[in-house]
């Protein structure tokens, strides 16, 4: 059995900071030096122990390197990247990092990223796959399309 509290669950933040190297020289980041600088900044933020200092403005202030005078309302490039970031690191999960024992996420709905130590590595990528898979299926809408109601398919066809 394992105790809930077992040691070998908790990070550090040399681990870390190795898996986030390991992101940012992997092909899908080296050409995007934003991508990068976000991931730097809002990893060394939590592992300095601020991250509740992680907000739109800091992100694009210091992290993009936005001027003073930077409006999270009105500019939306810290929203955009975000998005961007999370798909990047989907993508680095299901291909290349699918045997990574750390895990970095940036939930939705917020910057701060989460770290976790992944014992089975194989599931993120087949997850991965399944969603990606799923959500193409259902932009694509079909006769096949599961998801699609009965009476919409119906109402097309009189």
């Amino acid at each position: 059995m394992t105790d809930a509290n077992d040691s070998s669950d908790v990070l550090a933040a040399e681990e870390v900071r190795a898996a986030v190297e390991r992101i940012v020289t992997s092909p899908g980041f080296r050409r995007s030096p934003q991508l990068v600088a976000f991931l730097r900044f809002v990893v060394e933020a939590v592992l300095d122990g601020k991250a509740a200092q992680i907000k739109s403005y800091t992100i694009g202030i210091e992290a993009l390197r936005r001027g003073e005078d930077f409006d999270p309302q009105i500019d939306p490039i810290v929203r955009v990247e975000a998005g961007r970031l999370r798909r990047a690191l989907a993508s680095y999960y299901a291909g290349g990092g699918t045997r990574r024992s750390v895990v970095i996420e940036i939930p939705l709905g917020s910057y701060v990223p989460t770290f976790r130590r992944c014992k089975n590595h194989r599931p993120i990528a087949v997850l991965s796959a399944i969603l990606m898979r799923t959500l193409g299926f259902m932009r694509a809408p079909s006769r096949m399309n599961p998801f699609r109601s009965p009476e919409r398919s119906t109402r097309q066809s009189s």
